[in-house]
């Protein structure tokens, strides 16, 4: 068990600019839920195999792929530079789709329209984006200067993402005029982005610009916008910046992603003194590492990414106790004023 985590920590944040009112953009609650989705092996005793456990729809579409049954995990697992791609996309949704009226067919579905797809064993409207490699790449840097070699990047991370399918399982709930409610459970085997056309930029040795086709085309998968009008986080506009910033660096970590958005989908719902198992903590923050028994590194990157955090002004304090059943358990701290 990894307890050597000092038992109160405070930083001071980080300012980058005066106390003001930030513009934000929403991103699905249920996409943010799957991407923290971890499995914690003390809660699984018992249980069917995640396969055996799994529709019979959801099992045809994993076997009619290359992917072995055994390398199948629920949720959405990303890299760095996936996650990075993934909160640049949903600000763009938010930027290139009318997000006023929740009534409207238009209402998050990007600048072309949503076209509708298959989600959950019915058809529902699909969000579709147009943009160039350069729009996106800009996000992703968090507004620095793009060159060739960031945009081909971009690029060859969208393409992956293309490439790959992930294990979608939660309830949608409902409320109902007479106080009840429908709970709705999705399950689905889907690309999280397919790309329909993008654009190709050359450069020559120098990194100069020497020709380039502008447009960008994806369809991004339904749980973009699947009740985003009642089930959302806000994120300040500048997260990508501000992230860079307090992390010291473009190349973020995993784990101070995974910490960010956790505690920011805590904020969000207002539990600004939220507490979790620290056990439970690691497997949120890295659950691969955990189980190839590589402790010592969570616990490291854990202690990075609690100084992010803290720099980005979200976390005030942490700490330490232990909990009913004797084991630690970590406390956090929030500003409730954080912007």
């Amino acid at each position: 068990m990894i307890t050597k985590l000092p038992k109160i920590q405070t930083v001071p944040p980080l300012v980058l600019e005066e106390e003001e009112k930030r513009s934000k953009f929403k991103r699905s609650g249920h996409l943010t839920d799957q991407i923290l989705k971890y499995s914690y092996p003390k809660d699984k005793s018992g249980q069917l195999s995640l396969f055996d456990s799994l529709e019979l729809s959801t099992k045809r579409a994993i076997q009619n792929t290359d992917i072995e049954i055994t390398e199948i995990v629920e949720g959405i697992k990303l890299s760095p530079g996936e996650q990075k791609v993934i909160d640049s996309l949903c600000k763009l949704l938010h930027e290139k789709s009318q997000n006023d009226n929740p009534k409207e067919d238009s209402y998050y579905s990007g600048n072309l329209g949503a076209e509708l797809a298959e989600y959950g064993g019915e058809k529902t409207p699909a969000p579709r984006l147009s943009f160039t490699l350069y729009e996106l790449t800009l996000e992703y840097k968090g507004g620095e200067y793009v060159g060739g070699k960031d945009i081909e990047n971009v690029k060859s991370i969208l393409q992956g993402l293309d490439e790959r399918r992930f294990l979608l399982s939660y309830v949608e709930t409902t409320k109902t005029k007479s106080g009840g409610r429908i709970e709705k459970k999705i399950e689905d085997f889907k690309k999280l982005i397919t790309i329909l056309k993008i654009s190709q930029t050359e450069f020559s040795k120098e990194d100069v610009e020497v020709s380039k086709q502008e447009e960008t085309i994806i369809a991004l998968n339904p749980i973009f916008r699947r009740q985003i009008d009642s089930k959302f986080i806000l994120y300040p506009d500048d997260i990508t910046k501000r992230t860079i910033i307090a992390y010291g660096s473009h190349n973020i970590s995993d784990i101070s992603l995974r910490l960010r958005d956790y505690l920011i989908r805590e904020f969000s719902s207002k539990r600004y003194n939220p507490e979790i198992g620290l056990d439970k903590l690691y497997y949120l923050l890295a659950e691969k590492w955990m189980r190839e028994g590589r402790k010592k590194k969570v616990r490291e990157y854990t202690d990075k990414a609690l100084e992010t955090v803290t720099a980005l002004g979200l976390l005030l304090a942490f700490n330490v106790v232990t909990g009913a059943n004797g084991e630690p358990k970590m406390k956090f701290t929030l500003n409730r004023d954080w912007r």
